[in-house]
């Protein structure tokens, strides 16, 4: 292989990286919306005064697209970051260092932040069925779905370790900032519907 040859390979690896981290980037942000609006079906149903059952169908499909995107997502970031390598040497590390031990830099706990909101998305999908309703029953499963606010926190920090707000002026930050205020203003909001429509309730029954 002659050296033009050599800068073409080069230039095609470097658009490819360039590629995959745009896609990284969209397909998390893609996942952080998807997730926000998993947290903001409760309160929209309180707010217009339709029933809030423990398993809602359209929170849930949302809730597997979350998961799907957010697969995704994670998949396309190995191919982003590291050295050229083996994947699994790729995988190893975006945790550790060459020494073995892990990383605690900021693009350690990004990653670290990641792994876990990756394992916790996995994991409600894996219950998000009628079949996982019926064998947790509805207290536990309900217990487990509210997991759902961690996930949310660690995407949060992920996203503001990877550089989140060093770039505050462009779109995925500002979303980023418009989906922390939605769901925070949207809990708080279906909290206080929550608390009114159960002492108007317990009122009634006084």
């Amino acid at each position: 292989m002659d050296h033009s040859e050599d800068q073409t390979s080069n230039l095609d690896g470097l658009q490819n990286r360039s590629f995959m981290g745009r896609f990284t980037t969209a397909t998390g942000y893609v996942a952080l919306g998807l997730l926000a609006l998993t947290l903001l079906i409760g309160p929209a149903n309180l707010l217009l005064r339709k029933r809030n059952p423990v398993s809602n169908y359209l929170r849930r499909d949302v809730g597997a697209w979350t998961a799907i995107v957010s697969v995704v997502h994670v998949i396309a970031g190995f191919f982003v970051h590291g050295p050229p390598a083996s994947f699994g040497e790729r995988i190893l590390s975006y945790f550790f260092a060459p020494d073995g031990r892990p990383l605690t830099n900021t693009f350690g706990w990004g990653n670290w932040t990641g792994l876990a909101a990756t394992v916790i998305v996995v994991g409600l999908l894996a219950i998000s069925s009628d079949f996982a309703l019926r064998k947790l029953k509805a207290g536990p499963w309900k217990w487990l779905q509210r997991l759902n606010y961690a996930l949310f926190a660690l995407v949060i920090a992920h996203a503001i370790f990877y550089g989140a707000l060093l770039r505050v002026t462009s779109p995925s930050t500002l979303l980023l900032g418009l989906s922390v205020i939605a769901v925070f203003i949207g809990q708080a909001v279906g909290v206080w519907l929550w608390r009114r429509r159960h002492s108007r309730t317990a009122a009634r029954l006084a």
